[in-house]
């Protein structure tokens, strides 16, 4: 099931690319024409639109990590793959990395005929690795602050980093 409802969301953010909109209106539009379960239909709109809501800080690190190409040379729809890739690992529901980079490939065989699945692979797990890296920093940034001072640093914006990171867990038991 959760695999259906991410080849909707990457459809439905096909969609919103196309029509050039970053607003929830084009995937709440598609997701009423689709004949989805509603928890299906949830789980494609909170991964949709939290995709596109983080999309300005998605495309960043998605550039940095793409060696020797540009987003926009990129199909729609593996750069939406991608997308939905690093939305899941940064800021989505608490499931395992390698969860999420496994189907991020299939949803790459699932949409197209090349090898595109190794790059969305290696651009994935690099943003992962970089992720984690982030987080230790931040961790034990905070541990030597802590241990400073009473007073904490401000949190970034969302837009520029994640607040919470998930967890590397290797079971979906939490499902919808």
């Amino acid at each position: 099931m959760r695999h259906q409802a991410r080849v909707h969301a990457v459809q439905a953010l096909y969609q919103s690319e196309l029509i050039e909109s970053k607003a929830s209106g084009p995937v709440d539009r598609f997701l009423e024409h689709s004949e989805l379960p509603e928890k299906m239909r949830d789980f494609t709109r909170e991964l949709a639109v939290g995709t596109l809501h983080h999309r300005k800080y998605i495309d960043r690190r998605i550039r940095r990590n793409l060696d020797n190409w540009r987003l926009n040379r990129l199909s729609v729809i593996i750069r939406n793959i991608l997308r939905l890739g690093v939305y899941e690992m940064c800021f989505g529901p608490e499931i395992s990395h390698r969860i999420v980079i496994n189907e991020s490939v299939e949803l790459c065989k699932d949409f197209v005929d090349d090898d595109s699945h190794g790059l969305v692979n290696r651009v994935l797990q690099k943003i992962w690795d970089q992720h984690q890296e982030y987080i230790a920093e931040k961790t034990s940034g905070e541990k030597s602050t802590s241990a400073e001072s009473t007073e904490s640093e401000p949190e970034l914006p969302s837009e520029q980093a994640p607040s919470t990171p998930a967890q590397d867990k290797d079971s979906e038991s939490s499902a919808l």
